[in-house]
């Protein structure tokens, strides 16, 4: 099967996948193997876009949060479950933390884009201020980070920057935006509280 194909006819074509192609799709995400190739990525946003996230289904796409899994797959599940399946439990909101907080590694960056899209968005969604405190931890780590001159930092400072406005924007009916560079991400960062919750005091 080829799970991009199908994936880009979900979604501009309105193409519902049949159950033959549905019953490969769940064969092929429950082997082994599906966890180290790349492919699975468009497998895992097929999946999520076409079927309903029962406890089983939902279990099959948590277990490619995992350290061992291929980032670009990982990457795809934090999607599929967060911001497809729009799950918000206590459980969801763990693993968000967990995953923010580990962006520093290089074979995690897919991983950690996703996550902090979906954070801000479940941060809002939720009105959760567990995400906000993270996701404001996170953007002082990232913004030192920067101006250590680490470059594993800098397209997740802009991303998170970027992702903080835009959700904001979409919440307060405010006009999106894009940026792709730390001179434009920087106003947002030093406007941070803006783009977060009010801390419980």
């Amino acid at each position: 099967m080829d799970f991009s194909d199908i994936y880009q006819r979900i979604k501009f074509e309105e193409y519902d996948i049949s159950e033959d192609e549905r019953a490969q799709l769940t064969e092929y995400l429950i082997s082994a193997g599906s966890i180290s190739r790349t492919e699975s990525h468009a497998g895992l946003l097929v999946f999520c876009y076409s079927s309903e996230p029962t406890p089983e289904n939902v279990e099959l796409v948590r277990k490619f949060l995992a350290k061992h899994v291929e980032d670009y797959s990982r990457s795809a599940a934090v999607t599929g479950l967060y911001r497809i399946w729009k799950l918000g439990t206590t459980r969801d909101i763990d693993n968000l933390l967990g995953l923010l907080a580990l962006w520093s590694g290089d074979s995690r960056q897919s991983t950690s884009v996703a996550a902090i899209g979906c954070a801000f968005l479940l941060m809002h969604r939720l009105q959760d201020r567990r995400l906000s405190l993270a996701l404001r931890r996170l953007f002082e780590t990232l913004h030192e980070a920067v101006r250590r001159d680490n470059d594993l930092a800098v397209n997740l400072f802009i991303y998170a920057c970027w992702s903080a406005y835009d959700n904001w924007a979409q919440s307060n009916g405010q006009r999106r935006t894009h940026f792709d560079t730390v001179e434009n991400a920087l106003p947002i960062y030093w406007d941070r509280s803006k783009y977060l919750l009010e801390p419980i005091n």
